[in-house]
């Protein structure tokens, strides 16, 4: 009975610790998209005034990779992201894929509260945001 009961406290402790892992992943998952969400939209504000194809009257927003680049590092810099997030790094896909819109890709690593045995090295996690830049009257 008494190995019984071990065997059975053993495996609840297994679930817990899986549970807390994933926990874990998914909110440090959740802050880093957040960041992300904010650097994308600084950086879609980066924009600069460009004419549109129908008229000289017509102004619309034009976004360049290297100023989202450095509005995404302006904005990671005054938020102190590198101090909240573990391994963190900006992506190679952040800039402007279409000129129109704000790609912002951010990389950190988690690590497991319970299981830091099994898996020393951590969890590399990943969030991309984009956001776009548009003009309204």
């Amino acid at each position: 009975m008494l190995l019984l009961l071990a065997g059975y406290v053993m495996l609840c402790l297994m679930v817990a610790s899986v549970v807390a892992g994933v926990s874990a992943v998914h909110i440090e998952r959740q802050r880093l998209l957040s960041t992300a969400d904010g650097a994308a939209e600084a950086a879609a504000d980066s924009f600069t005034l460009i004419d549109i194809v129908g008229g000289p009257d017509l102004p619309g927003a034009a976004l360049r990779p290297e100023r989202v680049r450095g509005a995404v590092a302006a904005f990671l810099e005054e938020s102190g992201a590198e101090e909240r997030f573990e391994g963190f790094t900006v992506g190679s896909a952040t800039g402007s894929p279409d000129g129109r819109s704000a790609r912002v890709t951010l990389c950190a690593v988690v690590r497991f509260p319970l299981a830091g045995i099994l898996l020393p090295e951590g969890i590399q996690i990943e969030a991309t945001s984009t956001a776009r830049a548009r003009l309204s009257r």
